[in-house]
């Protein structure tokens, strides 16, 4: 295929600790009571023009010093968090602050993902309407994975309702399934390699094929269509998927301050 147009520099994936999570939230019913340490990415998306992206914000930074207004069952999933898993540190890695990221993208908005937020007020945030719907009041048995003060900033928010081409080279998908809101993104490096960053519509590769949906997916027919559909949009740009707390990650992908390009 051609490669398509791109505004996109390179993607560097940040790890910010890890967590540890039961093999059946992985792989739904399967391996429960198998504990499974998974890691927590953010991506950095470098663009031509200086107008940086960052896809998710992982846990908060507040975990070191104990102001991180987590639960303490949210705590206790973490698994690792150290000063270098810092997002700034991360960042640093790469010649950059936070000032430098101009958007950032939430795939949504549990706490792993929404968690570093407050440290870019400055930018504009983006992500689904139906995310913001469902954060606001979500279903009880679900609703321990939100952690209102700290998606809820003051960042100016711009609200997608399905799939958009945010810049060249960088596209929203809509993944709903994990949560009825949730986003995944492709982006056109400038080698024309795609990556699709899946956020947690898919956990491990065994989501794949045969499609099956993470344990703690919201709704898990949606997650199943999202599986299917990222696994059809990688096949036809002939990308990679970059399957975000997957535990063999590092073993096919090396983290900042590496650059993909």
């Amino acid at each position: 295929m051609t490669a398509m147009e791109t505004a996109v520099e390179s993607v560097a994936l940040l790890p910010v600790g890890t967590l540890t999570i039961d093999q059946s939230i992985l792989t739904y019913r399967r391996g429960p009571g198998d504990k499974v340490e998974c890691p927590v990415i953010c991506v950095f998306i470098e663009m031509a023009d200086g107008e940086h992206i960052l896809f998710d914000t992982g846990p908060p930074p507040a975990l070191l010093d104990g102001t991180d207004k987590l639960s303490e069952h949210q705590r206790q999933v973490v698994c690792s968090y150290t000063q270098e898993d810092d997002l700034r540190h991360r960042l640093k890695s790469l010649g950059y602050t936070p000032g430098d990221v101009k958007l950032v993208i939430n795939s949504h908005f549990h706490w792993d993902h929404s968690g570093g937020n407050y440290l870019f007020d400055h930018a504009r945030v983006m992500v689904q309407a139906k995310e913001v719907r469902f954060a606001g009041m979500p279903d009880a048995f679900v609703d321990g994975a939100y952690t209102a003060a700290l998606y809820e900033t003051a960042a100016e928010r711009d609200i997608l309702s399905g799939d958009r081409m945010i810049r060249p080279g960088v596209l929203a998908i809509a993944t709903p399934g994990h949560t009825p809101g949730h986003q995944s993104l492709l982006i056109a490096l400038p080698s024309g390699r795609a990556l699709i960053l899946t956020g947690d519509a898919m956990f491990c590769p065994a989501n794949i094929d045969p499609a099956i949906p993470p344990g703690n997916a919201h709704t898990p027919e949606d997650a199943i269509a999202s599986i299917q559909r990222l696994k059809a949009l990688a096949e036809f740009h002939g990308g990679d998927l970059v399957i975000c707390h997957d535990p063999g990650l590092w073993d096919s992908w090396r983290p900042a301050p590496h650059r993909y390009i």
